[in-house]
C-alpha cells in the first residue's frame, strides 16, 4: 500500500439517527491513511405525523389485513432475538443510533424523487450539483431506496453499497434470514458497485460465513463482516489508485426472497424452538461432540480405504483431535490436541505409532492457555511445532530439544492475532503462513484464509498477502491439516462447516500458484464423515512420512 491518492468519500444517508454501519465506518476513516469521509448526503422526504393507529391503518389500506399480520408476526420475532442479542458483548453496540450531528463533516441536504412504489430514489438537478461540487472520488450507500439517474455516476469510482446474498444463488431479504430458515452451510454477502440494472451489480467483494442457528445473531455477523471490509475495500481502491476488479456476472436462477409471511414466521419459530430444545436435552443428558484419532500406514493417500485405520481409544474424560505426524531417528510419532474435560483446555500430546499398535508417550507441551492443531515442519535436522495458541492471542513456534517431549517457545511470530489453524510450508525460497484470522473479533476463524509470507521461518516480518484473505468462505478457507509430497507439491486441508455445526467434513485442495501476487488452489476431493459408523464430522486430515492420520466426532456422552 505505497502507491495511492487519498481519496474523498461521502456517505448518503437518510434524515434519521445513523446505524453501527454508518458510524463504524466513519470511526475507521479518521485513523485511515488512505480515504476521508468528507461529506453525508441526507435524504430529506416530507415527513407525515402518524400515531401508531394511523400507520397501522395505512399499511392495511397498502398491503392488506394478511400483510399486516404478517410484518407485526415477524416484528415479534425481530424483538425477541433482539432482547437475546443484546445479552452478548460481542453485540452490545449494534443496535446503537448516532445523531448526526456527532459526524463532523459537510453536510448536504437533498430531497430526492421518490416512484409510488417507495422504493426508487432519483436526485434532481440542483442537488446534483450541490454534490457535483464537493469533487468526490467515492459514494458509499448508506440510506434506504434504490438509487437510480446521473447520481450513479456523479463520482469517479461511482456509488458502492452493501448487498445480502451470494447474488448468482440466493437474493433478497430479510438479512440473514432465509438462510437460517433454510438451515443453509453460510451465509453471503457482497460490496457492489451500484447501476442502472438493479439485476446486473459490478461485485468487487464477495464473503462467505457460517449460518448462526438464530437468524438475529447471523444479521449481526453479517453487519461486523461487512463494516470491516467495506472499510478495506475503499481503502484497497486507494492504493490501487482507483482500480476495481469486478467478479464476473452470471445469471440468477433461484427466485428473489421476499418477505416472510406468517406461515414461515411460525414455522421459523418452531424450527428455532425445537432446535433449542434439543440443545437443552443434550445438556442435561451430558451429551456432547467428543473428537478421536485414526491412523494408517500407507503410501498413497488418495485411494486409502479410512474405514481400515487404527483408531487411537481416547483416554478417560479426554478426548483427542488434530493429528499430524513426523517419523524422526527411527522413532514416527503423531502429535495430538489432548482435550481434558476437567481443565477444560488442550495441550499437545505424542503417541507413538506402528503397524501393530500405538503407545501413548506423553505431553509434550502444555501451556496455562489451550493449545491445539500442533502443526509440524522440519527444517534441516531440527523440528518446530506452530500449534494453535489463539486463546493467547498469538501465533508461536516451538523447537524440539529432545525428541518428543521436550520443547522450547523459539519465538512468536505474530502478536495481538487472533488465529487459528496456523500452517507454514517451504516453497520457492520462501516461508508462506496460512492462518485462518478473526478479523470481527466474533470468534469466526472459519470465514477467511490469510496468507503472509517471509524470508526465514524464525521470524517476526511476516509480510500479509496482497490479496487477503485469500479466501473468504466458511466452505473452504479454515485450515485442517496438509500433506507434504516428496515432489515438492502441497495439498491444502479444508474443513468445511454445516447449520449449527463446526468441522462438519473436509476437503483436499492442489496448491497450483502461490507467489506475493497471486494464490490459487484446486479443489480435488470432498470427504464426507461416512468412513465409521455414527460419526457425525470429519475436520483434520494429515498425511506424511507414508502414514495418513485423521479425526473424526462422535455426539455421545
Amino acid at each position: 500500500m505505497n502507491n495511492f491518492r487519498k481519496l474523498k468519500v461521502g456517505i448518503i444517508v437518510d434524515d434519521k439517527n445513523q446505524p453501527y454501519l454508518i458510524n463504524g465506518l466513519y470511526e475507521k476513516s479518521l485513523d485511515s491513511k488512505y480515504y476521508s469521509i468528507e461529506a453525508l448526503i441526507i435524504q430529506k422526504k416530507d415527513k407525515i405525523k402518524n400515531n401508531l393507529f394511523r400507520k397501522i391503518l395505512n399499511l392495511t389500506k397498502k398491503k392488506g389485513i394478511k400483510r399486516l399480520i404478517d410484518r407485526l408476526l415477524f416484528k415479534v420475532i425481530t424483538k425477541i432475538e433482539t432482547y437475546i442479542v443484546k445479552k452478548k458483548n460481542t453485540f452490545k453496540d449494534i443496535f446503537n443510533k448516532y445523531p448526526i450531528s456527532k459526524f463532523e463533516v459537510q453536510k448536504i441536504y437533498v430531497k430526492p424523487d421518490i416512484s409510488q412504489s417507495g422504493f426508487i430514489y432519483r436526485y434532481k438537478k440542483p442537488d446534483l450539483e450541490k454534490i457535483k461540487n464537493l469533487n468526490l472520488d467515492l459514494l458509499v450507500r448508506g440510506n434506504t431506496g434504490i438509487l437510480k439517474g446521473e447520481i450513479l455516476n456523479i463520482c469517479r469510482l461511482g456509488i458502492i453499497s452493501f448487498g445480502h446474498g451470494n447474488n448468482n444463488i440466493d437474493r433478497g431479504g430479510p438479512l440473514g434470514f432465509w438462510e437460517v430458515f433454510n438451515r443453509e452451510p453460510s451465509t453471503a454477502f457482497i460490496i457492489q458497485r451500484l447501476t442502472e440494472d438493479i439485476e446486473g451489480k459490478d461485485i468487487i467483494f464477495k464473503g462467505k460465513i457460517a449460518t448462526s442457528f438464530l437468524y438475529k445473531i447471523n444479521y449481526c455477523n453479517l453487519y461486523i463482516k461487512y463494516n470491516i471490509f467495506l472499510h478495506k475495500t475503499i481503502e484497497k481502491l486507494s492504493c490501487e489508485e482507483g482500480k476495481i476488479n469486478f467478479y464476473p456476472k452470471t445469471s440468477h436462477s433461484n427466485p428473489l426472497y421476499k418477505f416472510p409471511n406468517s406461515r414461515d414466521s411460525v414455522l421459523y419459530l418452531l424450527k428455532s424452538f425445537f432446535l433449542g430444545l434439543k440443545k437443552v436435552f443434550a445438556k442435561f443428558l451430558g451429551f456432547e461432540y467428543k473428537w478421536h484419532v485414526a491412523y494408517q500406514f500407507t503410501k498413497d493417500w488418495r485411494s486409502s480405504v479410512l474405514g481400515k485405520s487404527i483408531i487411537i481409544k481416547n483416554p478417560t474424560n479426554r478426548f483427542l483431535a488434530d493429528p499430524f505426524v513426523i517419523n524422526y531417528n527411527n522413532k514416527t510419532v503423531l502429535f495430538v490436541e489432548d482435550f481434558n474435560f476437567n481443565s477444560n483446555k488442550g495441550v499437545i500430546s505424542a503417541y507413538e505409532i506402528d503397524n501393530n499398535g500405538y503407545k501413548e508417550i506423553g505431553v509434550a507441551i502444555e501451556e496455562k492457555f489451550h493449545l491445539s492443531y500442533p502443526f509440524l515442519i522440519k527444517e534441516e535436522n531440527d523440528i518446530f511445532i506452530i500449534p494453535e495458541s489463539n486463546k493467547a492471542k498469538d501465533i508461536r513456534i516451538y523447537k524440539c530439544i529432545d525428541f518428543p517431549l521436550k520443547w522450547e517457545l523459539k519465538e512468536i511470530l505474530m502478536k495481538n492475532v487472533s488465529a487459528a489453524d496456523t500452517s507454514i510450508i517451504k516453497f520457492n525460497g520462501k516461508y508462506w503462513m496460512f492462518t485462518n484470522i478473526d478479523s470481527s473479533k466474533t470468534g469466526d476463524h472459519s470465514s477467511e484464509l490469510h496468507i503472509f509470507y517471509s524470508n526465514n521461518l524464525i521470524s517476526k516480518d511476516w509480510k500479509p498477502h496482497k490479496n487477503n484473505p485469500i479466501i473468504f468462505d466458511s466452505n473452504q478457507a479454515r485450515n485442517g491439516g496438509m500433506i507434504f509430497s516428496e515432489k515438492n507439491e502441497f495439498f491444502r486441508v479444508f474443513q468445511q462447516q454445516s447449520f449449527d455445526m463446526y468441522g462438519k467434513s473436509l476437503g483436499i485442495s492442489k496448491i497450483k500458484t502461490l507467489n506475493e501476487n497471486e494464490y490459487k488452489e484446486e479443489i480435488l476431493k470432498i470427504i464426507e464423515p461416512n468412513f465409521f459408523k455414527n460419526i457425525k464430522g470429519t475436520h483434520s486430515f494429515c498425511f506424511n512420512s507414508n502414514v495418513l492420520a485423521f479425526d473424526f466426532v462422535k455426539y455421545q456422552k
